[in-house]
This record gives structure tokens, sequence and C-alpha cells, in this order.
């Protein structure tokens, strides 16, 4: 009886602890810093990062990291700009991105990039739609985007705008499709990004929009379920969105879910109620802290949903060819049943499906067309959710492998493969024939010098059958003998190239 007395009372505080675990918050190490007010958070990879906002005497500049694994905070570097507050944040890829907010000389535009590898800050193009405080910020995919806000203390904005890092440029986009505010909550989830809630002219509001970037519009959702409010936060995990906090000094958390554009109160936020906290998430968990209720706050919570599903990251793409491409991705947690991929010619509207199990986070692409740049996506399907899409990295195919039909009669190769280089001797522009088996293999091509220096190769690969590739390095290759190291698959093929003047 004892024992299964024991039993009995084992399984119940199992069941407690599961009870806990989900839809929980659950009190973590004070922030680093000095309590405060509208910060700027944002996540990259495994970290979080928290910086300045106003802890009551002025703004500050003071930039922290959160490490979850051991519940720590490190000091990085100042912020680069001028101490300030109500700024925005966010992250795209592996650089933290900072700006705007109100400074010691007004509200600002700057902009500046965090690059953790280094703790170094870097100026970037100010911010393109001038002078800027309390607006929204948030990423999708390899783009950020601001809106919203104020650029003086009476006037309130729609304006939204684009930032592309790897050209350092703003574009604007379509206004925000609710009236002008200040003091909003953005997030992005997928592909998609979301902005509601708010203070305007006519008052607090509750509206929520989501905004599409392949089409630049903007569409009306359901309003936020809670009181309408400003100086709020929110942060997206997996494929739902979270809201909560704000004016009025609220505690309340609610879940948002696009696919239903349903929303659902969750458990209250686990500090005191409050306004101006910072919120993000870092894998399957939720953080959020600092704040103001009549005092500033350092205390920092985490959020675990139910059921996270959380979506791939550390998209990359390999082995490049005229016609194929390797895509892969990393899978965070172990109940992701398979991933979906989707690829298509950038610009255009057609996907193209593929499936792959969540164990295997790699696939490879094929009849795709030479010297076109393609846009691919990828979601995780879990037991009980689905993520959002996430964007990998744009890829363009090589130029075209021109096929051949011609015989190539050079002698036969280890691995049931021929070759022939024409013309040879040649003055550095030469052509590679191949004939390889039909099951496709990764190719590669390398050049060496007479002392054994690689000094130039290209990936070609997965090919097969009858291709042919054309070679062009006069500029780089001096007279002298070459030798060239063709790999497919687990064949490795030497061939001599003679270069005359």
């Amino acid at each position: 009886m004892k024992t299964f007395t024991l039993l009995i009372a084992i399984l119940f505080a199992i069941c407690l602890n599961n009870n806990y675990a989900q839809n929980a918050w659950k009190k973590k190490a004070d922030f680093g810093g000095t309590a405060r007010d509208v910060a700027v958070g944002f996540s990259i990879g495994s970290k979080g990062y928290l910086g300045t906002g106003s802890d009551g005497v002025s703004g500050t500049k003071d930039f922290w990291e959160y490490d979850p694994a051991t519940n720590t905070w490190t000091q990085k570097a100042d912020f680069g700009g001028t101490a300030r507050y109500g700024s925005v944040g966010f992250s795209i890829g592996d650089k933290g991105y900072l700006g705007t907010g109100l400074g010691p000389s007004g509200i600002t535009k700057d902009f500046w990039e965090y690059n953790p590898a280094t703790n170094s800050w870097t100026r970037k193009a100010d911010f393109g739609g001038g002078i800027r405080h309390y607006a929204v910020g948030f990423s999708i995919g390899s783009k950020g985007y601001i809106g919203t806000g104020n650029d003086a203390f009476s006037s309130y904005s729609k304006d939204f705008w684009e930032y592309d890092p790897a050209a350092d440029t703003w574009t604007r986009k379509a206004d925000f499709g609710g009236v002008a505010r200040l003091q909003a909550v953005g997030f992005s989830i997928g592909g998609k990004g979301y902005l509601g809630t708010g203070v305007t002219q006519g008052g607090l509001s509750n509206d929520f929009w989501e905004y599409d970037p392949d089409a630049n519009t903007w569409t009306s959702k359901t309003d936020f379920g809670g009181t309408a409010r400003f100086n709020a936060r929110g942060f997206s995990i997996g494929s739902k969105g979270y809201l909560g906090t704000g004016s009025g000094f609220q505690k309340d958390f609610w879940e948002y879910d696009p696919e239903s554009n349903t929303w659902t109160r969750k458990a209250d936020f686990g500090g005191a109620a409050r306004w101006g906290t910072v919120g993000f998430s870092i894998g399957s968990k939720g953080y959020v802290g600092t704040g103001y209720s009549g005092s500033y706050y350092k205390d920092f919570w985490e959020y675990t949903p139910e059921n996270a599903c959380l979506a791939p990251t550390g998209m990359k793409v390999q082995d490049i060819s005229d016609t194929a491409a390797g895509l892969k991705w990393e899978v965070s947690v172990a109940d992701v049943l398979h991933v979906r991929v989707r690829y298509r010619v950038a610009g255009s509207t057609a996907w193209t499906i593929k499936n792959k199990n969540g164990a295997k986070p790699t696939v490879h692409i094929d009849g795709l067309t030479p010297n076109t740049t393609y846009q691919w996506q990828t979601r995780s399907f879990c037991a009980a959710d689905t993520s959002g899409w996430v964007e990998g990295p744009d890829f363009t195919t090589t130029a075209s492998f021109a096929s051949t039909t011609s015989a190539i009669t050079s002698s036969k190769l280890p691995g049931n493969i021929h070759v022939q280089i024409t013309p040879n001797p040649n003055k550095g522009d030469f052509t590679i024939q191949l004939q390889l088996p039909s099951k496709a293999a990764i190719t590669t091509f390398a050049l060496y010098n007479n002392m054994g220096e690689k000094i130039w190769q290209q990936d070609a690969g997965k090919m097969s059958g009858q291709v042919s590739r054309d070679i062009a390095l006069e500029s780089k290759l001096s007279t002298g003998v070459y030798i060239l190291m063709i790999q497919h698959g687990d064949s490795r093929l030497i061939q001599k190239v003679m270069v005359t003047e």
C-alpha cells in the first residue's frame, strides 16, 4: 500500500511539473545593467541582447548579452551611437541592428549594426524615414522593417520602410494599414510581419495588422484580445505570436495564431504589472523583462509556451550548378516530424514543394534554369503544431552546361567516366567534355601548377550524363604544364593541361 501511495505521489508531482513547464513563467537572473524601461532587445542565435533605455535620470547606451544556457548576463561593447530610449532593434542572420530613438540632442535617425563575433558596432545608412521615436521594428528573412512612431513630440507617423543589409539601403514600402501611431508592437511570424496596438491621435488602439512583403500589402486581422494599450511588448515563437504588458500597467499575456486568426489568453506575465518592457525569443522560449510601473524594474522572466514547433534555422545553400543546388538547414527540437521546403524563381508566385524527414536536414533540388536567381523557404511540422515559413538565402544557378551529342574519344577512366580537354595545348581557354554515369554525383574541378599549388577551383554541383564546361583562365595562367583534377563522387581523375603563348 505504501508503494502504491508513493507511486501516486510521484506521478502527481510529475503532472504538476509538466503543467508548470507548459504555458508558464519562470524568473531568471536579473538584467545585468541598471533598472530601466523602453529599452531595446533582440536575439541572435542562442543569445539575447538588451541595451539602451531610460533609467529615470537619462538615456543609456550600455549593452548586455544574455546566455540562457548559463542564465548569466555579460556586458558587451556600449551601443555605438549616443545614449537614448524609445529606439528600435531587430536581428538579421548573425547581426543585430539598433537605431532611432530620443537622445540628448533630440530625436535621432542614425542606425547601427552589432557584430557579436567581434563585439563591435558599425554605423550604417540612416533610417530612411528621417528622425523617429517610439517606432516599431522587426525582420522578415534577410530584410529589416521600421515604421510608425513620431518625428516630433506632437506628430504621429504611418510610413513603413525596408532595410537591405547587403546593400545598406532603405526603401519605402506601402504605408502601415491602420491609422498613424506610436508605441505600437511589432513582430514577425514566418514570412509575414505583424503590427498593432499603440496610441493614436484618437486615443489607445487594439487593432492588429499583417504585412506581406511579397505583395507589399497590409491586411487587417482580428483585434488584439486584450484591452487597447500602448508600450506593450511582443515576440514570436514557432508559428505563434505573443503580446502582453503595456500601458495602464498591465500583465495579461496573449497568444496569436495566424492560421486561425485568433487570440487566446495565456498565463499572465510572471512579474509585476508594467509597461515599457523588453521582449524577445530564443529557440522555444520567450523572455520579458525590465519596464516601469511607478518604479523601474530589472527583473527578467522566461516563458515556456505549449507545444511550440520551432522553425528550421541555419539555412545554407551548397553545391550550386547550372540546374541543381543543395539546400541545408538545422532542426532545433527532436519532435519535428518533417520539414517542408518550397522554392521558386525570384519574383514569381508559383512554388515547388518538397518534404524532408526532420532527421535529414538537407535536400537536393534539380531541374532548375541556368543563370537564374531562386528564393526558398522552410517550415517545421511537429505532432501538435506547425512553424511559420522561414526564408533561406537567395541563390543563383551557374551558366549553362552545354550538352554534347558527339562521342568523346578519350580512353575510359576509373568510375566508368570518359574525359576530354579541347584544345590541348591551349592559351588558358579550354573545354572539359565529360561522359559521366547516369547517377548524379557532386563534381568539382581544380587546377594545380607545377609546384602543386591550387590556383583555381569550381564547384559544379551534381552532374551526370554527357556534359561540357567551358573554362576561361587566359588572364590567370602563364605558359607551362598544369594538372586538372576532376572529383566526381568517389572518383578522382587527373589530366594534364598544356598552356602555350
